[in-house]
């Protein structure tokens, strides 16, 4: 009986730091973006080798395919039109994978500002004008995209190549206005690729 006790008292000894362990490990993990401003290995969680500083290349040593890299922690599910983009052929001025298509790095820099010298970021802060387009436009396309309710988060941390108010400008344009100034929020049929 003692023995059986002396048992029991081992293994719950054994038991309680793998139990206090597994309480860390569901906290919740850091976020690598911001991360790496000051840690050079979270480079690492995308990338194969820490990048040299100066060297340019969208697909430099990534761990996946571009758009793959992303959505191994983010969920496209919550994204306004990500699977419309994504693999798309544009010409722009904005970075395209290896085969001239969309990525997620077309939009979105995954660096935030101070990591690569010289390197402008964006955050999604909602004007007015945005946050109406994105009220009328986005979110009804999203929630019949998606099949499923959305809601905007303005918490959100999204780093921008271009600023929110011109991002989807810079390659979708109003058709019939071209030239003159109208509210494009409220016209979302004028809207093409």
């Amino acid at each position: 009986m003692t023995i059986r006790y002396l048992l029991i008292a081992i293994l719950v000894m054994a038991l309680v730091p793998t139990l206090l362990l597994s309480d860390e490990s569901e906290e919740e993990e850091e976020n690598p973006h911001t991360a790496m401003v000051d840690d050079d290995f979270v480079c690492l969680d995308c990338h194969t080798e820490v990048p040299k500083e100066g060297e340019k290349s969208p697909t430099y040593f990534l761990v996946d395919a571009p758009s793959e890299n992303c959505l191994g922690c983010h969920d496209d599910a919550t994204h306004p039109g990500s699977k419309k983009h994504v693999g798309k052929e544009i010409k722009t001025g904005l970075p395209l994978d290896e085969n001239g298509k969309i990525a997620c790095f077309t939009c979105h820099d995954p660096h935030p500002a101070g990591v690569l010298e010289g390197r402008e970021v964006y955050g999604a802060e909602l004007g007015e004008r945005t946050a109406e387009f994105l009220r009328l436009v986005t979110l009804p396309a999203l929630r019949k995209e998606i099949g499923g309710e959305v809601e905007l988060d303005s918490a959100e941390s999204v780093y921008l190549r271009k600023p929110m108010n011109n991002i989807c400008s810079t390659c979708h344009e109003t058709i019939q206005f071209k030239e003159v100034y109208t509210p494009w929020y409220r016209y979302s049929e004028m809207f093409t690729y």
